[in-house]
């Protein structure tokens, strides 16, 4: 298959899992269940208010960079391998901030927009991995083709 096409079906199943995955609900405290798009849009302000856990927002830059430097294949790879370990890394959290006075509540469970999440950013790992490989062994193939 065609680079150029493997790109466009990457980005395309990676992007319509992230928006997916924002018309979702995230994750569940006691105090009730975070919507993705609340998570996606206001995260970064949790920076301000504490904990660590939402230092796990950066996973959606980082994939957003990937998504716009897909051309660059190396680059896209290093950035959504980045983005995908970011956006785990919430797994190892069992509080999060639940308000702007920084309180925490325990998280009880994740739905279905969190994994959507995820599945956004392992697709665009794995479709990185698999057209820099089918580059490279195309490169290859015509390299040993040269040799003959």
């Amino acid at each position: 298959m065609e680079v150029k096409t493997l790109v466009k079906i990457n980005l395309g199943f990676s992007i319509g899992l992230m928006l997916f995955a924002v018309t979702q609900d995230a994750y569940c405290t006691f105090e009730g269940c975070m919507h993705s798009m609340i998570a996606f849009v206001l995260g970064i302000f949790g920076m301000f208010i504490g904990g660590n856990e939402t230092l796990t927002w950066f996973a959606n830059p980082l994939l957003i960079l990937a998504w716009a430097l897909v051309k660059y294949h190396k680059v896209s790879l290093l950035l959504s391998l980045l983005s995908t370990l970011t956006a785990l890394a919430f797994l190892m959290f069992d509080e999060v901030v639940i308000n702007e006075a920084g309180h925490s509540s325990i998280i009880t469970s994740y739905d279905v927009g969190y994994w959507l999440w995820i599945a956004s950013h392992a697709v665009m790992l794995l479709g990185n991995g698999v057209i820099v490989f089918n580059k490279y062994s195309d490169a290859a193939t015509n390299v040993e083709a040269l040799d003959d």
